[in-house]
């Protein structure tokens, strides 16, 4: 027997249930995340075999003279230039339509119990401009931050962090999104640096032991990591999805049908509720033990 999944998010999750309702939406339909990844790992794969092969960078000989080097110069800037632009541009192409299509499929999921990765793609196609616009100017913002002492930069990618799943879910443009953004995580700083960390660390770990297998095997070693990238890569847009709804749940107002009556409070003595997530709490209790917010 079957149980039918819970719809919507309708309390702020601790950092425990965010990591936990990700891998449970990835398990879910893990068929479905796997396959848009693996293609598109595969994709950026090939490319970057081909232009290797075709754009082979020149090596200096041993003990090489000044005019060796700076014969050498223009020919490898030569080579690297195209081959760096051609990598980057496919990457740059189908690496959003993976991560807006797993934001997109994890939302489905979330509101629907459900999600069609045929739909999701061709909506995240039809918005591929604004995707591209959005992650120019917060990438170009964030840049600036890092440059200037590194902690601006951290506060403001944090700021930001849920921009793409603002403009994909509810449709707003690039600095509508960016707005909402900051308002989603506004006095969870430290919660949302703590839940992308925890992300970043799982990443390194996958990454190193994906390219400890695709690193000896040559030519097809760009192809077998896109491959095997695609176990994990999905993780990132479906927790940056589940975060953007625990957010929401938080500033959302509590719906009247939601709200405790007076003739059920009255009936229950000494106890009072959660203004964050409704539930009730013991009269003494100071901090909600569900949310984790300061009662009055």
């Amino acid at each position: 027997m079957t149980t039918q999944p819970e719809l919507g998010i309708k309390r702020e999750l601790n950092l425990d249930e965010v990591i936990l309702k990700t891998f449970e939406l990835y398990r879910r339909d893990f068929t479905k995340y796997f396959v848009l990844f693996a293609v598109v790992g595969v994709i950026i794969g090939v490319v970057t075999t081909l232009a290797r092969q075709a754009l082979v960078l020149p090596t200096l000989p041993p003990n090489s003279t000044p005019q060796q080097v700076f014969d050498w110069f223009p020919r490898f800037f030569g080579v690297l230039v195209p081959l760096v632009a051609s990598i980057f541009v496919v990457t740059v192409v189908f690496s959003p339509i993976a991560q807006g299509s797993a934001i997109r499929l994890a939302s489905e999921q979330i509101e629907k119990g459900q999600a069609d990765i045929g739909t999701s793609v061709r909506f995240v196609v039809s918005r591929l401009l604004s995707i591209w616009a959005l992650s120019i100017v917060v990438g170009f913002i964030v840049f600036l931050g890092l440059i200037a002492l590194i902690i601006p930069g951290i506060i403001l990618a944090i700021m930001f962090s849920l921009a793409l799943p603002v403009l994909l879910i509810e449709k707003k443009g690039v600095f509508d999104s960016m707005g909402r953004s900051r308002e989603l995580v506004g006095h969870r700083w430290a919660k949302t640096f703590a839940t992308f960390l925890v992300l970043a660390i799982i990443f390194i770990i996958a990454s190193t032991i994906v390219g400890a297998i695709s690193r000896p095997l040559g030519v097809a070693g760009p192809v077998v990591n896109g491959l095997l990238s695609a176990f994990y890569q999905p993780l990132f847009p479906i927790l940056v999805a589940v975060y953007y709804y625990s957010n929401l749940a938080r500033i959302a107002p509590v719906p009247a049908a939601q709200m405790p009556t007076a003739t059920s409070t009255a009936t229950q003595v000494g106890m009072k509720f959660c203004p964050s997530c409704g539930t009730q709490q013991a009269s003494s209790a100071t901090f909600c033990y569900k949310c984790g917010a300061k009662l009055n």
